[in-house]
């Protein structure tokens, strides 16, 4: 009994390493400014998500509402999200099955996602499609020089959009007196 136990527990071992992965730090630093591109916009965190962009950058919602890429300033988008996400009771981007590839300084990251927003008891809008990242390496970070939006999917409907910025100022406002001192 005691050789099975140990058999099997060796096994469970030998086949967690054969499916570890194994990253390196420059992987690492762009996983983690990806994720936390994600959970810091969801929690309206602006003053330290603009820290994980470039000082300018492309961003490009054209799949979604038409238009062109826009270059802009990163406190000038951060300003554009305080002014709208917050205005909604809740936002949750679920990113996942990223594709990364890194050339030198330059890395660009494909990312699965599902952004799903909702406001009052009936409104929501849900879009799911791909994010692609490009990113530069700044010092010994990776910082977000592009993020490009392509819709493949969506539930709910569009009209919340008008109403979330009514909400934003407010709800920004109440959320960061939550913020914790230290």
């Amino acid at each position: 009994m005691k050789v099975k136990l140990i058999l099997v527990l060796l096994l469970g071992i030998f086949s967690m390493a054969l499916n570890a992965k194994t990253v390196t730090q420059d992987q690492a630093q762009i996983y983690s400014n990806i994720n936390s591109f994600a959970v810091m916009a969801d929690q309206g965190a602006y003053e330290y998500l603009g820290r994980l962009m470039a000082p300018e950058l492309i961003v490009d919602y054209s799949s979604l509402f038409g238009g062109e890429a826009q270059k802009v300033k990163r406190e000038q988008l951060m300003k554009q999200w305080a002014d709208f996400l917050p205005g909604f009771d809740t936002t949750f981007h679920d990113l996942s099955h990223v594709r990364l590839n890194i050339q030198g300084d330059k890395a660009v990251a494909n990312v699965d996602f599902t952004a799903s927003h909702w406001l009052g008891e009936q409104g929501f809008w849900q879009v799911s499609g791909e994010y692609e990242f490009s990113l530069q390496r700044s010092g010994d970070n990776w910082q977000i020089t592009g993020v490009k939006v392509t819709g493949k999917g969506e539930q709910g409907s569009r009209e919340v959009l008008a109403d979330a910025p009514k909400h934003a100022q407010k709800n920004l406002a109440e959320r960061s007196a939550q913020k914790v001192e230290y």
